[in-house]
């Protein structure tokens, strides 16, 4: 006779497994994947879990309608030469009746905000959950920014927003989406007194918004956004002079802190800071390998991402005047060496990148449990 566990061990043994098995354990009965997609065992699986380690991947566009994601093999020694695997992400299945072209993708906790011409796309690529978002016509691919943030788990929602100073010499505005609600909102009473840094480099930590943004004496700081009060909100100015000739970035380090990279353009030397909250920045490491190349090229509108791997190396990515993306591993031996692989994606136009880290977390609105496509396999279970 088989054996029936309790409800509660068995949730409890579930929110011990890695995501990406949960993820595939779902197709074994109606149960698991009911038990699976419910919000408790989520918190508790991320709770157990850090899901910033090893897990990083990088959703790059190149050419007009070509996405791919990319992530680095495990290796049993640091030492071994790094390897790619690639997929394609393409957008067919979700709507086959013709090619998408994505301009821009905006990562927050596992779901991806892709920007379109007049239409925005919500989609957790690990669950196959989307959720599409109609928006205005008057886009433009570099003048408007956008992020995705929350709340609450229940409560997502869009930031659309064009500075004061763009390419159209367009009037600025604000707004804001509710995927609750299906409805936008225009924010008023909004004066912009800095601009947007270019590249852009905007991401989503604990569902606020944050990017770089320049002052009128080209004084750079970190600006974010709180959902609650509908305003932009200063938060702290960068740890080094800003040069518009360096390449610098902005991450997430460790799940639940705020990095900044700068690279000199002369030296090339890397310098990564962390913010620790409301405490001031600390470097936390420094590169110098005179032969590093410049991780962009002057004028180039895709910026570079970085995190750190299982290992502890610094991954980097790197975009040469080819459009071709590279990306290199540091090894923090004292050595000054490091490895370089090519992504193998180059294309007519600047290839955009984003920091991606798969989860189970829902898609906003996507509340049905679509099954029909799972194919159950046969056990006692059901």
């Amino acid at each position: 006779m088989p054996v029936r566990l309790p409800s509660d061990l068995e949730e409890e043994i579930l929110c011990r497994v890695p995501y990406r098995s949960l993820a595939r354990f779902r197709s074994v009965c109606k149960l698991w994947n009911s038990l699976i997609l419910e919000e408790r065992l989520l918190q508790k699986n991320l709770s157990r879990t850090d899901r910033y380690s090893g897990e990083h991947r990088l959703i790059i566009i190149h050419g007009e309608y070509n996405l791919s994601s990319v992530s680095i093999e495990e290796q049993k020694n640091v030492v071994d030469p790094l390897s790619l695997k690639t997929e394609n992400l393409t957008l067919r299945r979700i709507r086959p009746d013709g090619p998408i072209r994505v301009y821009k993708i905006v990562h927050c906790d596992g779901l991806l905000l892709c920007v379109m011409d007049n239409q925005l796309l919500v989609w957790n690529p690990l669950l196959k959950e989307t959720r599409w978002v109609k928006c205005g016509s008057d886009f433009h691919e570099y003048d408007d920014a956008y992020s995705l943030g929350y709340l609450s788990h229940c409560d997502y929602r869009i930031l659309r927003f064009r500075c004061a100073s763009n390419s159209r010499n367009r009037p600025p505005r604000v707004e804001v989406y509710q995927l609750a609600t299906k409805t936008w909102k225009v924010i008023d009473m909004i004066s912009f007194d800095w601009v947007l840094k270019t590249p852009l480099s905007i991401l989503s930590l604990r569902g606020t918004p944050y990017w770089i943004g320049l002052q009128e004496d080209h004084t750079a700081f970190i600006q974010s956004f709180d959902f609650s009060k509908e305003r932009f909100q200063p938060i702290d100015h960068l740890p080094f002079r800003y040069d518009k000739l360096n390449p610098i970035a902005l991450e997430i380090f460790k799940g639940d802190r705020l990095s900044v990279l700068e690279q000199c353009h002369k030296t090339r030397k890397i310098c990564i800071w962390v913010k620790h909250w409301r405490l001031s920045w600390s470097k936390l490491m420094v590169v110098g390998i005179p032969q590093f190349p410049l991780l962009y090229p002057p004028l180039c509108h895709s910026p570079t991402h970085y995190f750190f791997d299982k290992s502890n190396r610094l991954i980097i990515t790197s975009i040469d005047m080819h459009n071709k993306i590279s990306i290199k591993a540091v090894i923090d031996d004292g050595k000054n060496d490091f490895q370089t692989i090519e992504a193998g994606i180059m294309g007519r136009y600047w290839p955009f990148s984003c920091n991606y880290v798969p989860s189970l977390v829902r898609c906003p609105g996507f509340l049905s449990q679509d099954t029909s496509r799972i194919r159950w396999r046969r056990n006692r279970f059901n």
